[in-house]
């Protein structure tokens, strides 16, 4: 179905009352309930139906805060109805609103006569949203000292994380009682006791979560999935996915930086690294008197542009997702500031990896890159991004 649009009538009467206003020849009051009439009808044409269409276009076209109101729109009228909740659903989840996306997800699940493999997709995208909530804490809670990845954080953030990473693992074990072959459900749970390992404060249950991350990661593997299309780089971490902390910034990290599951897999090495282009500033120049000499007087106050917002210290840290074949098909801001992110993102978009193969099977690499801005006293702006053999 098409999108509705007003009908050439109400366009072709509103302007003609208008153009008779101008010319100083009133409009009746027969015609201004006419407009009145033709503009309420339009509105009414509206339907839930005519909505999620409406939306459906938008989707397609990457307007995703346009088409979520359309699926609201439509919910408003029809409440139970299930295309229109999942749709709004999956637009929420991709709009990072992860609130919004469970709700509509546990709505479209507990319809009543709700069939069992919509409950079970419903159960693994809950879980996927409760893991990309935890993926963000502990991604930017970790640091690398001395070569290890450490985590500190507030506890009532470690809190939140752990209640997340426990949410989500229920949701994917109902997912996978009621689809016992639900690859993505396993990935997904793979993916989510990843994150309890990375957060585990007792090395004894880190060891525990990794192994059942293995268990699940490898059950997602034996499963048969479509073939991949190296000409589709598509971000799905519904494919067998393998969660490690932080991808070494510089050639002098390389292999160096101690993490558990990277030993599991062959390849995944960096093959190409590029520096992220940070806007620079030199230090404002100190006031001078008459005589010419520093008087050591500050100037006015002019705000924090973002040449000066970026001229002091700075860290981004980009979650990437790497495709079996080494390339990265997402990234996500996972902590920065906005005037250095821009440029993080367009650095880690270009960095290549070594295939990874788990067991001699491709799998894609899930992981963070942090960028640091460190400027000198006399920072000046930086060369083209080059990238830096490994």
């Amino acid at each position: 179905m098409k999108p509705i649009r007003a009908s050439s009538a109400a366009v072709v009467l509103c302007m003609c009352v208008w153009t008779g206003q101008s010319s100083a020849q009133p409009a009746s009051s027969n015609s201004k309930l006419a407009v009145s009439q033709t503009t309420s009808q339009d509105k009414q044409e509206a339907s839930a139906a005519d909505l999620i269409t409406q939306g459906k276009t938008l989707f397609r076209t990457v307007k995703l805060r346009q088409a979520l109101v359309k699926f609201e729109a439509a919910l408003k009228q029809e409440p139970d109805n299930d295309e229109a909740l999942g749709l709004a659903a999956e637009t929420a989840f991709r709009l990072d609103s992860q609130e919004a996306a469970r709700e509509y997800f546990t709505r479209r699940a507990e319809l009543s006569g709700q069939k069992e493999s919509v409950k079970a997709f419903c159960f693994q995208r809950l879980a996927m949203a409760f893991w990309r909530e935890a993926h963000d804490l502990v991604a930017k809670s970790a640091e690398v000292k001395l070569g290890k990845v450490v985590y500190s954080w507030p506890e009532d953030s470690l809190n939140q994380a752990m209640e997340s990473i426990r949410s989500g693992i229920d949701y994917a074990t109902q997912a996978i009682g009621i689809r016992d072959n639900f690859a993505d459900a396993y990935n997904i749970r793979n993916l989510l006791y990843a994150e309890a390992a990375l957060a585990a404060t007792d090395e004894e249950k880190a060891k525990e979560h990794r192994e059942k991350s293995l268990e699940d990661l490898k059950m997602a593997l034996s499963m048969a999935r479509p073939a991949y299309d190296s000409k589709n780089d598509i971000a799905d971490f519904n494919n067998a996915t393998l969660r490690i902390s932080e991808f070494p910034r510089t050639k002098a990290e390389d292999g160096h930086i101690e993490d558990p599951m990277m030993k599991l897999i062959e390849g995944g090495k960096v093959l190409k690294r590029i520096l992220a282009v940070f806007p620079s500033a030199r230090p404002t120049k100190p006031v001078t008197d008459a005589n010419n000499k520093d008087s050591g007087a500050s100037p006015p106050a002019t705000g924090r542009s973002p040449l000066t917002a970026a001229y002091t210290a700075g860290k981004v840290k980009v979650e990437v997702l790497i495709s079996i074949e080494g390339k990265v098909i997402f990234t996500h801001i996972v902590d920065g500031r906005s005037d250095l992110n821009g440029a993080a993102i367009m650095a880690a978009r270009n960095w290549t990896f070594e295939p990874a193969m788990l067991d001699g099977q491709p799998v894609q690499l899930s992981g963070v890159i942090s960028f640091d801005l460190k400027p000198s006293g006399t920072a000046r702006p930086s060369a083209p991004p080059t990238a830096k053999k490994p």
